[in-house]
């Protein structure tokens, strides 16, 4: 059981730091440093949550079933609810504010829910000013990862087990989906909501189940200095890697880099994969020396408010204060960044207040007798002592 802990706590860290990045990414302005440092590495810590899903999977310890409905209510209810709460918000602004019709509202959410999100065939029908934060609404488009996440969970759920503990079918598998998603890419096929990138994304997951069920990470008969310098050398080979790959990689939109998506797709796949050991190996030996996570854990066990909520916040800024989150400037961007961290550090802070006066409101009190002998307890030791 600590073992685990350990492990959650160091992971919980890297997702933190994570969600961090991705929120930078998204609240800056277009530019050489986003082009070319902060979209690759921000690609890479988007993996890092499919792999570390997998990670922690105990073979058989549920029935599939089960495991896909757990993820269903983790990740569809929120898609739905929350889309159709900032959808009416947005809305309710718009058509007060007479900056758009109700019917035009209408139409956004019927694109919404049927899929027309980063479609490269179907961009003519697809109201894209509604999407865009510094135009006229906010990223309902940006809950595509919840999708992702849970038909890739599907997939996963129906292999895992089977594959797991074999090491040639399980890695044969990997290179099965990658391959599948190459061939995709390579003839254009897209589904709705990007769908068919969802055997990339489980392939990731599937790694990290390999990788977890192996312990590999830990390096368990390695001592502390190999650790580091295999730690580092990965990572840094994955950073320079991801910083030499082209600028128009766009992994989580499915789209690859022009005429040569199979190739840059590979690249990516090259920057990823010592990526995730590398960043695993590191965090998890600095927890070892003593080094704390209290913070970057506790964001990582926030992370999904987090997502769903920053670009939220940034839209409501952008009405305060009334600028175009699209056409700031960099500096602006980042204060955006800073106070829509601060907004959904706030509203984690009260949701987990409420959680804990609920949960001690349903603690029965303890009885009289029960607090004699705790009081008691610790005189018995003494009289021993």
């Amino acid at each position: 059981m600590e073992a685990k802990a350990k492990r959650l706590q160091y992971v919980d860290a890297l997702k933190g730091i994570g969600i961090l990045w991705i929120i930078f990414y998204h609240l800056t302005a277009q530019g050489g440093f986003k082009t070319y440092v902060l979209n690759p590495l921000m690609e890479l810590f988007l993996v890092l949550f499919f792999f570390f899903s997998g990670y922690f999977h105990q073979p058989n310890k549920a029935p599939i079933g089960k495991s896909i409905g757990k993820r269903a209510l983790s990740l569809l209810v929120p898609f739905v609810v929350y889309a159709l709460i900032f959808w009416v918000i947005g809305t309710l602004y718009l058509t007060l504010t007479n900056q758009a019709p109700f019917v035009e509202a209408l139409g956004c959410l019927r694109n919404f829910f049927i899929g027309a999100i980063w479609n490269r065939d179907i961009q003519g029908w697809f109201h894209w000013e509604y999407y865009s934060l510094g135009k006229r609404y906010f990223y309902l488009a940006d809950f595509w990862f919840l999708l992702a996440m849970f038909f890739a969970s599907v997939l996963f759920f129906l292999i895992i087990d089977k594959i797991v503990k074999k090491t040639p079918l399980a890695l044969g598998v990997v290179a099965i989906l990658f391959a599948l998603t190459g061939v995709c890419v390579g003839l254009h096929f897209t589904l709705p909501y990007n769908l068919h990138m969802v055997p990339y994304w489980t392939a990731f997951m599937v790694l990290g189940a390999f990788v977890g069920n192996r312990k590999l990470i830990e390096l368990p008969s390695l001592e502390r200095g190999p650790k580091y310098a295999i730690g580092v050398t990965m990572l840094l080979a994955s950073i320079a890697i991801a910083l030499l790959k082209t600028p128009a990689l766009n992994q989580f939109r499915g789209s690859f880099g022009g005429d040569n998506e199979v190739v840059s797709m590979l690249l990516c796949i090259a920057s990823a994969l010592p990526f995730l050991g590398g960043i695993g190996i590191l965090f998890q030996q600095f927890e070892q020396d003593g080094l704390r996570f209290n913070e970057a854990s506790w964001l990582g066990t926030h992370s999904f408010t987090y997502y769903l909520f920053h670009m939220f916040y940034a839209w409501l800024l952008s009405i305060i204060f009334g600028f175009s989150v699209l056409k700031m400037e960099w500096w602006v961007g980042l204060l955006v960044a800073i106070a829509s961290i601060a907004l959904c550090t706030g509203q984690c802070l009260l949701m987990d207040f409420i959680t804990r006066k609920v949960k001690e409101k349903k603690m029965p009190p303890a009885s009289t007798e029960s607090k004699v002998e705790a009081l008691e307890e610790p005189r018995e030791d003494a009289k021993n002592n």
